[in-house]
């Protein structure tokens, strides 16, 4: 099939149509779509009809038709996903030069009352915007930024790595025409500077004036735009950030050297001028060199989400977007192939490299029956799987969907620090202001005008708006390599306080695997392998690790209705016979069962009241759980083991084990009473956990760790999920958070230090303007690149 208006093919699967004339008509891409859309619309039509060839391919579209073409459907489909609280979708920003930028975009975005929530990443530069599309089109929200003098489009990661290339080589242009022009005003200069000794005639002194203002004035208006355009779009809104001094120095003095070249009079400083903007620039492109490491580190694994699938059904297989992929579609995976989806291989031997997931560079064999995860790699086989859920809620979706979630949170410290800079920059225009006139009253008049400049230039704080986000943007990509993944990124600043870690037994320090090691049979009535087979039924409805230990009992279909999961204690229904008798079952713990306790038991079956069968099962410990608990304990933390198992099997883990309290058969309940009372005492506490049992204590807790082989419950409600189930990631996740805080406080001791430092000197006259741009360009550079150390730690 080709393109109806460029005649190129149109691609399998393409949704890009339009009916002309009557008949239906496909299009190879929304911007050939746009065009055919806008000559049917203008009333054009017999443009088709009388045309002697194809049109170009449409590259190109209009602005206005480029953001409409989002409003589709189809394309919000594509784009977007749906939350409780609407629809969000994330969305590359570029223009930005600051955290003050970042503000700005989302405090005129939330003014809309169809926007939930704007959130910029500084950092990354991406905005997660979550909003009515019935109320507010897409277009319209993008036609909004573009008012402000940003460009904003769907975030995809091929085309983030170009619009990443566009923008740098702009930074290559204007830093380009800065450093030339800079070298060439320089070396005019040092002639006016010898002319001022040994004496120059006037008409060369004015000839070289002249020139050096025609050098200069490339670089005022085209390399310095957009400290001009992000210092006006402040302005605008009545706000103020860091390039509106940095705008009014670079004005200031370029006006003031032109008044005195048109008028000749007074002195010139174009040379200074240059320079200003040329090392402004230099240290802008090294921030946006580290924002770019940030990106890349926080996006790698947008780069191996499946685009495509084959698709079994028809004749062949039929090759469609990843993204449309259903539950129960089957899906061919052919030898070298991206898994597109979460599934079960239905026919088919091979092996998957899921390192990318598991962190375990070992391949995983596969055949029918087995589950394999959407963005691992299939190696030697051909494979036919069966979609168990769509790309966006496969493991793969959802830890991408929470990473890009944390990336896009405030932590409290950020949002001090902006304020903070805000604050300093309303009394930097003031203190300016002050020394311009202190100076040129009662100082020195001819040095007035740079003695502000200075004061203008150096204490710009870019670097204290700087000193967060960067850190924490590194920090979480760091984690995020050693498989944890942290949901809410406030925790960055409660884990170095921590005193106390609460720590769930079943299936966190052991492996959850239980197997069954004793059973004691109590009533007559059934045999021991008619009750096994009923716990085993009833135990499907569980996601507790116990269940599995009867997976292999599983061989009854009796009928069992009005199901219920008593957390924390067991569960109950309503047992049908094949003879047609009910009966009460309720397989839990002795206290939920209310009976007696047998030995080392920790599961009992009652029938109609009555204790049948009662069960002992065996869990080994995890391999690194001494390890982990002895390298917590160097690091005077107090650990609690909280637990809902009461049996004599707790004692059996806890010694030898480095517990400081043991808490045992605790309900749900229990455990956030302990949680609680430990917080009211002024602990600092973590609750470690894997169970639907735990999540409620989660929220008690100051921060919530859950283990990936947890429940699905748990996962979603903790504020940091260890994605390798590997107890060795709490140390790590602790001294990534106290390296973090590290390296923020460097930044804002460095920061702060600086200008408190160098406002003084420079009111005082000792800062020359030079001097002054070097000092600031270094210092937003140094934090950005202790930053840095992060990544490589």
């Amino acid at each position: 099939m080709l393109c109806f208006h460029c005649h190129e093919p149109v691609p399998t699967g393409s949704q890009f149509q339009l009916t002309i004339e009557g008949q239906p008509q496909s299009f190879c891409c929304p911007g050939c779509l746009a065009v055919a859309q806008t000559i049917v619309e203008q009333g054009l039509t017999d443009y088709y009809r009388f045309r002697t060839a194809p049109a170009s391919k449409a590259s190109l579209v209009p602005d206005e038709l480029k953001l409409q073409s989002y409003d589709s459907a189809e394309v919000l489909a594509e784009l977007t996903h749906r939350s409780a609280a609407g629809t969000e979708i994330e969305l590359s920003l570029s223009g930005m030069s600051c955290a003050a930028c970042a503000w700005l975009i989302e405090k005129q975005l939330n003014a809309e009352p169809a926007i939930h929530r704007a959130s910029v990443n500084s950092s990354t530069a991406r905005l997660q915007l979550n909003w009515d599309p019935e109320q507010l089109k897409l277009s319209n929200v993008l036609q909004k930024i573009q008012a402000l003098g940003y460009q904003a489009s769907p975030f995809i990661a091929d085309n983030e790595e170009q619009q990443e290339q566009a923008e740098l080589r702009q930074f290559l242009k204007r830093l380009a025409v800065a450093g030339i022009m800079s070298m060439q005003v320089m070396m005019l200069a040092i002639g006016l500077y010898f002319g001022d000794y040994t004496g120059i005639e006037p008409e060369f002194e004015g000839y070289l004036r002249w020139i050096c203002f025609l050098l200069a004035t490339p670089v005022v208006f085209y390399a310095g735009k957009p400290f001009t355009q992000s210092a006006w779009r402040a302005v605008q809104t009545r706000q103020l950030n860091m390039d509106v001094p940095v705008t009014l120095a670079v004005y200031y003095t370029f006006f003031a050297s032109a008044y005195a070249t048109v008028f000749e009079t007074g002195e010139v400083y174009f040379e200074s001028v240059t320079m200003f903007i040329f090392l402004l620039q230099l240290g802008k492109f090294f921030e946006f060199r580290a924002r770019a490491r940030a990106r890349a580190a926080t996006g790698n694994l947008l780069k191996v989400m499946p685009v495509s699938a084959r698709l079994l059904g028809g004749s062949e297989p039929q090759i469609i977007p990843a993204k449309r992929l259903q539950p129960g579609d089957c899906i061919l995976v052919q030898a070298g192939e991206t898994i597109a989806a979460d599934g079960l291989v239905l026919t088919g031997h091979s092996s998957a490299d899921e390192s990318m997931l598991t962190g375990e560079y070992k391949a995983v064999a596969k055949g029918p029956g087995d589950m394999v995860l959407a963005g691992t790699v299939n190696h030697d086989g051909i494979m036919q799987v069966q979609v168990s859920q769509a790309l966006v809620s496969s493991r793969l979706g959802q830890i991408i969907a929470l990473q890009q979630q944390t990336l896009n949170q405030k932590p409290q410290i950020i949002e001090k620090t902006t304020r903070l800079a805000q604050f300093f920059i309303q009394r930097l225009l003031l203190i300016a202001t002050a020394t311009f006139i202190v100076w040129s009253i009662w100082i020195d008049q001819e040095r007035a005008f740079w003695v502000t400049l200075s004061v203008l230039v150096a204490t710009c704080p870019c670097a204290l708006t700087l000193a967060t986000p960067t850190a924490i943007t590194c920090a979480l990509a760091r984690l995020n390599r050693q498989g944890i993944l942290i949901k809410n990124q406030q925790v960055l600043e409660v884990l170095p306080k921590l005193s106390t870690l609460f720590l769930d037994k079943t299936g966190t320090l052991t492996q959850g695997r239980f197997s069954v090691a004793r059973t004691y049979l109590v009533g007559s009535a059934w045999s021991e392998e008619q009750l096994m087979a009923l716990i085993a039924q009833l135990e499907t409805y569980s996601e507790h690790p116990i269940a599995s230990a009867f997976q292999s009992y599983l061989h009854t279909t009796d009928r069992l209705t009005d199901v219920q999961l008593h957390i924390g204690e067991g569960l109950s229904a309503r047992w049908t016979t094949p003879d047609g008798q009910q009966h009460q079952l309720q397989v839990g713990s002795a206290d939920f069962c209310g009976c007696d306790t047998i030995a080392e038991a920790q599961v009992y079956c009652c029938i109609d009241g009555q204790l049948q069968l009662a069960v002992e099962l065996d869990d080994q410990l995890r391999p690194e759980t001494a390890q982990t608990l002895a390298a917590l304990k160097q690091q005077k933390l107090t650990l609690v083991l909280l637990t809902g198992d009461s049996s004599a099997q707790v004692d059996k883990v806890a010694s030898g084990l480095a517990f400081d309290r043991v808490e045992k058969g605790c309900s749900p309940e229990q455990k956030v009473a302990h949680v609680q009372q430990a917080v009211r005492q002024g602990e600092h506490v973590l609750m470690l956990g894997d169970g639907i049992n735990d999540s409620p204590s989660f929220h008690a807790a100051h921060v919530s760790v859950a283990l990936d082989s947890g429940t699905d419950l748990s996962k979603n409600q903790a504020d940091v999920v260890l994605l390798h189930s590997d107890l060795r990631q709490l140390p790590q996740l602790l001294q990534g958070a106290l390296l973090a805080q590290r390296v923020i406080k460097q930044n804002l001791w460095w920061a702060m230090g600086y200008n408190l430092l160098i406002i003084p000197l420079a009111v005082c006259g000792f800062v020359s303007p030079l001097v002054a741009v070097i000092g600031m360009s270094f210092s937003s550079v140094l934090v950005v690149s202790n930053s840095l150390r992060l990544l490589k730690a």
